[in-house]
């Protein structure tokens, strides 16, 4: 496989993705969204078998985290454009316009796979939630809160490695850390995480509606407490769910053989 790093700028925007060529002929394509915590790097395990199975692989950060410019809005449907707009590019480059493609999300990345579901289904084979978090705790109202929280957990290194292996359930090598870290203190990202946390209070209107989907929920993930269970239950429907027992909220890190097995499944039986 082949990987290219590259970048897209929109009304002055840089939104940072890598696409990742496979070998063989290209049978299908799948986009994979970064949550905040989280890059395009944090993928990586997955790729050969993505890359095995002949699927183009692009990977987005979502807009204004990772390697991208801090100043993305963070409406869900600026990003959802965005997205569809790197997609179209990947297409174009390509000369196969008018794809179709599997989308798939991370944590609160997942409302804008539903976004960009809702705005342009006949492009959508199938959409695949990985610890879908659809609202974060109401207390983020207040102003305070959010400052609060980015001052204390991912302005201090001690204590960010504490939040991230707590929602992961297991430890996780510095490197892995420093990775998830390191975009969040870049200057400009105190107002896009405020921002962040603000617009996703609530959860999406749209739901999955009548799309082919698959969720992937962590069994120790803190973070999938009643009331997000239950959101991501009423709006993706009937979803082909499965859980995996161990996994926190970082399976793509610590259950990277198990994620490999059910995409290859899933892609095998949709891409027939």
């Amino acid at each position: 496989m082949t990987e290219e790093s590259l970048y897209l700028s929109f009304s002055g925007i840089r939104v940072h993705f890598r696409v990742v060529r496979p070998d063989v002929p290209i049978r299908s394509r799948i986009m994979l969204l970064a949550s905040p915590m989280i890059c395009a790097f944090h993928w990586r395990k997955l790729l050969p078998e993505l890359s095995g199975l002949g699927c183009l692989a692009v990977l987005v950060d979502l807009p204004g985290f990772g390697h991208g410019d801090p100043s993305a809005p963070q409406d869900a449907d600026v990003r959802a454009n965005l997205i569809w707009g790197i997609l179209d590019e990947v297409d174009r480059s390509m000369e196969t316009p008018l794809s179709l493609w599997h989308l798939a999300g991370h944590g609160t990345a997942c409302a804008t796979v539903l976004h960009m579901g809702a705005l342009y289904p006949d492009s959508v084979k199938s959409q695949i939630h990985l610890s879908p978090l659809f609202s974060v705790d109401k207390s983020f109202r207040r102003p305070e809160a959010r400052e609060r929280f980015y001052a204390e957990n991912i302005l201090r290194p001690g204590d960010f490695r504490r939040l991230i292996e707590g929602w992961a359930g297991f430890p996780l090598d510095d490197y892995i850390i420093d990775r998830m870290r390191a975009p969040l203190t870049r200057q400009g990202m105190r107002r896009t995480f405020d921002q962040m946390l603000r617009c996703a209070i609530n959860p999406p209107r749209e739901s999955v509606g009548f799309c082919p989907t698959m969720t992937l929920l962590g069994g120790r993930d803190p973070l999938l407490d009643d009331v997000r269970l239950n959101q991501a239950k009423n709006l993706l429907g009937d979803s082909e769910t499965h859980r995996l027992a161990s996994a926190g909220h970082f399976p793509m890190e610590t259950h990277s053989k198990a994620l490999r097995d059910y995409l290859r499944g899933w892609l095998r039986y949709n891409d027939r």
